[in-house]
């Protein structure tokens, strides 16, 4: 990310193409990656973290509702082995340390992930913030770290994909947000989410969000 001034050493990505086991999106290693993110974060450090990926919905901790939120890692094999990745466990590793005066920005490109990092605000489409009732006891537990959240979709909604120039398969929230900062790498975090409505709109049925604390 040279336009941003990211040094090649302060970025990781887990893939499972070339195949090496220290990078693959296991669970075990994309916990490990969330905590070499915020590890040693500062105040004034800018932090970015972009998941794009299957997610889905499970049945939340005390039982009583469906809103959960999950990620899985690189193949069924290893989160039936050891286990799904779930919005508390989300919270607690990547959120929970920022220390204040830290930014974090968050891109989620996965279905069901409009609340995914439990943030007690959500913008609304006329551009004024709502608090989520069921992320309001966020509000007690939150550092005063910068937090912002782009989902690829609502909580109740799946994530499309695009064929890009090349033939390579990307995640159509992911496309559409690089489409949006290479045409205006200076915007706000409102005019960028106008801007990926508008380009999913011309092929996806899925709408985008943005939360922060």
């Amino acid at each position: 990310m040279p336009f941003w001034n990211y040094a090649k050493e302060d970025i990781m990505v887990l893939t499972d193409e070339p195949y090496n086991l220290k990078y693959m999106p296991t669970r075990r290693n994309i916990l490990s990656a969330l905590r070499w993110l915020v590890k040693d974060a500062q105040p004034g450090d800018c932090l970015f973290f972009h998941y794009s990926r299957h997610g889905g919905r499970i049945v939340d901790l005390d039982g009583r509702r469906v809103d959960g939120h999950r990620v899985d890692g690189f193949e069924k094999v290893d989160w039936e082995r050891a286990g799904e990745i779930v919005s508390e466990d989300l919270y607690d590793v990547m959120v929970k340390p920022l220390p204040a005066g830290c930014c974090l920005n968050a891109l989620f490109d996965s279905c069901y992930s409009g609340s995914v990092l439990d943030l007690p605000y959500i913008y609304q489409p006329s551009d004024h913030l709502k608090q989520h009732a069921a992320n309001s006891r966020a509000l007690t537990k939150y550092p005063q770290a910068h937090v912002v959240l782009f989902a690829s979709c609502s909580d109740f909604q799946g994530s499309g994909g695009v064929i890009i120039r090349g033939g390579e398969f990307l995640g159509a929230m992911s496309s559409a947000f690089i489409s949006s900062l290479t045409t205006n790498p200076t915007q706000t975090y409102l005019q960028v989410l106008a801007s990926v409505q508008v380009i999913l709109r011309r092929t996806q049925r899925q709408t985008p969000q943005l939360s922060r604390f």
